[in-house]
């Protein structure tokens, strides 16, 4: 393979390395994009070397690191502090 061939291993390695933390690759993907969001809006990165112009490999970086707290455990809904509504009949 020449040069112009090789490709550069991204900074959080391969991809099992990301599954091993989070197994399933929906929740990966989407909590990569929520994390890579938090960073664009200011967040201040979690692992050493973070590039602030690379928000997504940063995200994916934090991942490998196992600096992300991901719970896979149902959350129950929540629920909106509604008053009840005062009807005369």
């Amino acid at each position: 393979m020449d040069s112009a061939q090789e490709k550069k291993p991204a900074s959080f390695g391969n991809i099992d390395r990301l599954v091993e933390e989070i197994p399933n690759k929906y929740l990966l993907v989407n909590t990569a994009r929520v994390r890579a969001q938090q960073l664009v809006n200011g967040a201040e990165p979690m692992v050493e070397e973070a590039n602030p112009e690379k928000a997504v490999s940063t995200a994916f970086s934090e991942i490998a690191a196992s600096r992300l707290d991901v719970s896979t455990e149902p959350q129950p809904p929540q629920q909106e502090n509604v008053e009840p509504l005062d009807i005369e009949e």
